[in-house]
């Protein structure tokens, strides 16, 4: 699978997304609890653990996603946002943590056989205004019926987003 990364946490002027090209984020429940998810879990976690790893931190299964959180309220870096992939006979699986934006704005798109996916969020701390935007692309090998896509996000802010394969004639 192919990824092209764009993502910038900087202030960024983009064109606003043709309103029909938006896909519905349907909410779901915890990400570790609800069998929506269970698919694309294992993938998650080793995507997890790399970032720990990167940044040698030391933690349990039970505690892995409140590590990983305090990485990101240190360091809210594109190299830092959990993204797995996976796929079966049947769909291929994009998985990405967008919590930090669920307060936010996070829309899904598709555009010319890619999935995009960007969020923002601004805040305001005293007399100080900030904003962080990323915007992903998503190339998928072979056939797929972009028509077809869906995306899911979770109660606790993992976005999952599956995209239909087209079958191959024998």
């Amino acid at each position: 699978m192919e990824n092209e990364n764009n993502t910038t946490l900087s202030e960024q002027k983009t064109e606003s997304p043709k309103e029909d090209s938006l896909l519905p984020i349907f909410e779901k429940g915890l990400f570790f609890h609800d069998s929506y998810f269970e698919d694309i879990r294992k993938h998650f976690e080793t995507a997890i653990d790399q970032i720990l790893d990167t940044w040698g931190e030391a933690t349990s299964v039970s505690d892995l996603m409140s590590s990983y959180r305090r990485i990101r309220e240190r360091n809210l870096q594109q190299e830092n946002q959990v993204m797995a992939f996976s796929e079966d006979d049947q769909n291929h699986k994009v998985v990405l943590d967008v919590h930090d934006f669920k307060s936010g704005d996070v829309k899904v798109r598709v555009e010319d056989n890619q999935v995009v996916v960007e969020g923002r969020v601004e805040k305001e701390e005293d007399e100080f205004k900030s904003m962080k935007s990323f915007c992903r692309r998503f190339n998928f090998p072979g056939k797929v019926a972009m028509e077809g896509v869906t995306s899911a996000m979770s109660s606790d802010g993992v976005l999952t987003i599956a995209a239909p394969k087209i079958p191959q004639a024998a």
